[in-house]
């Protein structure tokens, strides 16, 4: 290694570590949509576990599909938006690698959790999967709180770990199990999406 490449490794090491140029604005909204577009979701099919929603014809249906359709359709706005501002640099490839992996590792779980539960017929295996969702978005924000030392991100980790248990504890009660995930992915996406969102871009 010559001693320019020392230094340019070195240069983005700091970068990374103190994310001088900040984190992406659009990921902020992207994650702060899902968090609004999914909790409403589950909080609806709490709804539909107590009969407050029907569970059949086209409101089931909205229910069903309608958060999925208005995320994609805001995240690729968001995308093409981005994309054309050229917004770039080391804590935001860094940032969007994490929650990319994490993204994967999400299907890589579904595929698992699913097949078995299509396998055994069973409802109570496929509910253990958004309990899986939450503690890897708490490993997500673990790992960026262990590279950007922002001191709100453990306490997020800790909130998708605390409500992936807590999820998990009340499988088989259907409004109370909804009610905790549609809360967590309220309160754990969209504050801190908004947080991020914001023009100081989630320093702090």
């Amino acid at each position: 290694m010559t001693p320019d490449e020392a230094r340019d490794d070195l240069a983005y090491l700091r970068a990374l570590v103190q994310g001088v140029e900040g984190f992406p604005r659009g990921f902020g909204q992207a994650y702060s949509a899902a968090g609004i577009c999914y909790g409403v979701q589950f909080l609806l099919h709490g709804a539909q576990a107590v009969g407050w929603a029907p569970d059949a014809g086209a409101v089931a249906l909205v229910i069903g599909v309608g958060p999925t359709v208005v995320f994609l359709a805001l995240l690729a706005w968001i995308t093409v938006r981005d994309r054309s501002e050229g917004i770039a640099g080391v804590a935001s490839r860094a940032i969007r690698a994490v929650f990319s992996a994490i993204g994967m590792a999400n299907l890589a779980a579904a595929a698992v959790v699913g097949s078995v539960a299509l396998r055994q017929h069973s409802l109570t295996i496929w509910l253990i999967f958004p309990c899986i969702i939450m503690v890897f978005q708490g490993a997500a924000w673990l790992v960026a709180y262990v590279l950007w030392r922002r001191a709100w991100f453990a306490p997020v980790a800790a909130g998708w770990f605390a409500a992936g248990i807590a999820a998990a504890l009340f499988i088989g009660q259907p409004a109370a199990y909804l009610t905790v995930c549609g809360l967590a992915f309220l309160v754990l996406m969209l504050a801190p999406g908004v947080a991020l969102a914001r023009p100081a871009r989630g320093r702090g």
